[in-house]
């Protein structure tokens, strides 16, 4: 059975990676059908049934390792989210606003189709959610504001950055990835945290 909380990449690593190549064959093909799935339709509308079928295994397999599709959904969630949150441990705002932006923009440049269509689509606004929760967990949770500032003043600057990260980088997805990754960040640092200034 997957373990059911992963808190840290390695704990992930350490499962996908067991030593019996079949299971890894296995763990694969559910992974690679259920991304395949949630890019064709919503989280709602996958079925393991339909999920084993497209897998070519049969739903007892699937069962075998996970004890419900939320708990696969979890995992592709930590899997996007942990080696994030790893990356940039440490890191706070808003001394670090501008490190943390660049990071975000740069690993998240660097994800495929599946996390692209999870920043962009609102179709997967509570897998987003999740996703970002866990990102910033050691960033936002428990941290008092800075001095001077009040709680709700501390909460629109983190809705601020936070939300700004994410619909820039979606709007970079939408046009295209256009702009070259480089310019893209760049360009991102300095509008978070800068404001729209002119050069």
């Amino acid at each position: 059975m997957v373990p059911k909380i992963y808190r840290t990449t390695a704990d992930l690593a350490k499962y996908a990676h067991c030593d019996d190549l079949r299971v890894r064959r296995t763990l694969s093909a559910i992974r690679d059908t259920f991304s395949e799935m949630l890019l064709e339709m919503s989280y709602e509308k996958i079925t393991v049934t339909e999920l084993a079928r497209r897998a070519n295994i049969n739903a007892k397999t699937f069962y075998r390792h996970y004890a419900v599709l939320d708990d696969l959904l979890e995992e592709v969630q930590l899997e996007f989210a942990l080696p994030f949150a790893e990356l940039t441990s440490g890191l706070r705002y808003p001394e670090d606003t501008d490190m943390i932006t660049r990071e975000f923009l740069i690993y998240s440049a660097k994800q495929g189709p599946l996390y692209d269509a999870i920043v962009s689509s609102g179709m997967y606004a509570s897998i987003l959610d999740k996703v970002l929760e866990e990102m910033s967990a050691e960033r936002t949770g428990n941290v008092s504001p800075p001095e001077g500032w009040s709680d709700k003043e501390w909460s629109l600057y983190l809705a601020h950055v936070t939300t700004a990260q994410v619909r820039y980088y979606k709007q970079w997805v939408d046009d295209g990835r256009e702009v070259p990754t480089s310019r893209m960040v760049a360009l991102g640092v300095r509008l978070i945290c800068n404001g729209a200034k002119p050069y």
